[in-house]
């Protein structure tokens, strides 16, 4: 029979470091994933294939012993004691998400699940997705009932790619079950993997957590870029204001301003907030605007590039653009819903431009034009260089020669003139 202690369903940014801390504790573990490219890249432990949420040295090691194999979804999932969700949610504008991967994946388990089993998931979903979607998906196929044959629990991943502060046991996990009994069994799986577990009381508590915790990013962002624009109209360098309003020791969280969140979960969280929030009768104008604020910003990023390059006496249309960094943060591979992509895909509406990115070989905009990135080097061929996500690379850059534009509130390059933050 084909069986393991755990199987993880998905192999992307929440899925892969729970297969490899699974493994790192001794569990057997298999890892499905949908693409057949990204289990060939996480086999192979290829540069890069951690995303910047666990090492190529861990993941190696985790493959070495044995204790973690991977494979195509396609082959169906083993027997397991435990089954672990990591699958993405889009959203559209209006907050309405697309269950189809987390359901699919759910029909897969649901046909090898025996009594005892505990299903947990670890998407971010919008409030009462566990309870109202997958839990009855989950008994129509094992014919089995959550909560008296079965366990089902929703533990939301908490992850900052790229932040090596912040590691993937070192962070608290709230974990909520379908019932007591269940959330008992997550939590004694999830102490294996990480330094504290703390329960809240549904399913619900727990996905309602994370979609505050990430909407309360999101709201503050749009705050810090509207802040920009009230310093640049008073004559303000923003980076300066935010340094002394942060030395208050309590009641403030500093967030910078950029051309806008991205990511998988801040801006999704922030529809599924608003949605949720109507689902219920209930308005949510502060979310609403901040929503706006954040949908404004790369278009109003490059109205102030074309001020900027105005401002040298030159037209946007007829410059040559360079863009530094078009990942969503910086040091990571991910791209998805990043503003800096925004931003070129509004230049090359308007004029000539470029990128480097050492993290994202390239870019298909939407008309379907391939973007390569170019070599970090010589910048006389370009009229303005934007530093739109601060990458270790771009530390101590020096363009002495070419205008800088800062989107980025990062490392600061060197140039002659520098036209500071996105405001």
């Amino acid at each position: 029979m084909d069986t393991a202690d755990v199987v993880v369903m998905g192999l992307g940014f929440t899925g892969l470091p729970t297969a490899v801390a699974a493994a790192g504790a001794g569990l057997r573990v298999t890892g499905l994933d949908s693409s057949a490219q990204r289990v060939r890249e996480v086999a192979e432990a290829r540069p890069g294939c951690g995303l910047g949420t666990v090492s190529e040295h861990a993941l190696r090691a985790a493959l070495a012993t044995g204790r973690l194999t991977v494979r195509d979804a396609a082959s169906g999932p083993p027997v397991a004691e435990v089954h672990v969700l990591c699958l993405p949610t889009p959203a559209d504008r209006r907050g309405g998400v697309d269950l189809r991967p987390l359901t699919t994946a759910a029909l897969a388990v649901g046909s090898v699940l025996r009594p005892d089993d505990l299903v947990l998931v670890q998407s971010t979903c919008p409030p009462g997705t566990v309870a109202e979607s997958l839990v009855p998906t989950l008994e129509r196929s094992s014919r089995l009932r959550a909560g008296a044959d079965f366990h089902v629990a929703c533990a939301p991943m908490r992850i900052d790619p790229g932040n090596r502060s912040h590691g993937f046991a070192a962070l608290p996990r709230v974990v909520g079950g379908h019932t007591t009994r269940c959330a008992d069994r997550a939590a004694r799986f999830l102490s294996g993997v990480a330094h504290e577990v703390v329960g809240v009381t549904s399913t619900c508590a727990a996905e309602l957590a994370k979609v505050f915790e990430n909407t309360f990013r999101l709201v503050n962002i749009s705050l810090a870029n509207e802040f920009a624009a009230l310093c640049r109209a008073y004559g303000v360098d923003v980076a300066e204001a935010l340094r002394a309003a942060g030395t208050k020791p309590f009641g403030f969280l500093g967030h910078e301003p950029s051309a806008g969140a991205g990511g998988d979960c801040v801006p999704v969280s922030a529809r599924f907030f608003t949605a949720a929030a109507r689902r219920r009768g209930l308005h949510s104008p502060l979310v609403d605007t901040a929503i706006t604020v954040n949908d404004a910003m790369p278009v109003h990023t490059v109205h102030r590039l074309r001020e900027a390059v105005h401002s040298t006496g030159r037209s946007l249309r007829d410059s040559r653009v360079l863009l530094l960094g078009v990942a969503y943060k910086p040091d990571i591979p991910n791209v998805r819903q990043s503003a800096a992509i925004a931003v070129l895909e509004e230049l090359h509406r308007e004029t000539a431009v470029e990128y480097h990115d050492p993290y994202v070989p390239e870019v298909v905009l939407s008309d379907g034009t391939r973007l390569a990135s170019r070599q970090l080097g010589d910048f006389r061929s370009t009229d303005l260089v934007v530093v739109m996500t601060p990458h270790r690379v771009y530390r101590g850059l020096e363009i002495l020669d070419v205008p800088v534009y800062d989107c980025a509130s990062g490392y600061p390059v060197r140039s002659a003139t520098t036209f500071m933050r996105v405001a």
